[in-house]
């Protein structure tokens, strides 16, 4: 797998536009709004993930977003253990390069990664910035998330780290952007991801303009990239995660629309 499968950094680094679908897991057995089996919750992502592969997608990331919402203390070993398990059932699943991203325990996706064969990189939301959203204040943690990558020889794995990420608000509003980008590259991620204000809205070209002068390593659009856009995104950027415009209705409950996934991937390679 590794000599067709470059790691996705690499791919962007020579110039190619990656396009990453998205796995939203049902809420997973332990979760404020869990109900489903372990089983039915792998079924599920097991299905997503084999769509977005047979749709022409580059890679995807497997996420337990629908667990929230999230007690400061994080997601319950339960449902850590039971989002590992789905993951390399993904993994086992599919060719193509596949990540993780730990909702609610960001930290963890390090470890998670390293034991799971295969899984490539991860997504952390909270590298660099304080923020602050509808759980509360986080934290940066890039600098314990290199360190543990690089304590347990997991340095394989890939960081892709948001910064100003959707879905919160900055304590300090006059730290522009390309500071938090210069802050991410220099702890050590792989890529940056820039985001719009919230699930669904777009990235605004201008702000992913703004980063790329002043970033070593890729840039990718986090949020709202559908194919109504994606040409002036990929102008751009050089790679995409995309999620909620391959759900009907744009619900994350829902799973993935085979032909939703295919008209995003036809209109990319346009």
């Amino acid at each position: 797998r590794e000599e067709d499968c470059m790691n996705i950094v690499e791919r962007m680094q020579k110039g190619e536009k990656i396009s990453i679908g998205m796995v939203h897991t049902l809420p997973l057995p332990g979760s404020f709004h869990g109900g489903y089996t372990l089983e039915e919750v792998m079924q599920r992502a097991v299905f997503d993930a084999k769509t977005l592969e047979q749709g022409g997608f580059d890679a995807l990331i497997v996420e337990n977003v629908n667990d929230g919402p999230f007690l400061p203390e994080g997601i319950s070993t339960r449902q850590l253990v039971s989002l590992a398990l789905i993951t390399q059932k993904v993994r086992e699943a599919v060719d193509i390069a596949v990540g993780i991203d730990v909702c609610g325990r960001q930290s963890a996706g390090i470890e998670v990664a390293s034991l799971l064969k295969g899984v490539d990189f991860i997504r952390l939301s909270s590298l660099v910035d304080v923020r602050i959203g509808a759980d509360g204040i986080s934290q940066p943690n890039g600098a314990e998330a290199v360190w543990l990558r690089k304590l347990i020889g997991a340095e394989h794995v890939k960081i892709l780290a948001d910064i100003q990420v959707k879905h919160t608000f900055a304590l300090q509003e006059s730290i522009a952007i390309e500071d938090s980008a210069v802050w991410a590259v220099t702890t050590g991620c792989d890529a940056l991801i820039v985001t719009g204000l919230s699930t669904g809205l777009e990235t605004s070209v201008e702000t992913m303009r703004r980063v790329k002068k002043v970033s070593a390593v890729p840039v990718i659009a986090g949020s709202g990239v559908s194919p109504k856009n994606v040409k002036e995104q990929y102008e751009v950027c050089d790679g995409a995660i995309i999620g909620s415009c391959l759900k009907k209705e744009g619900n994350l409950l829902n799973s993935i629309d085979a032909s939703l996934a295919a008209e995003f991937i036809r209109k990319a390679k346009q």
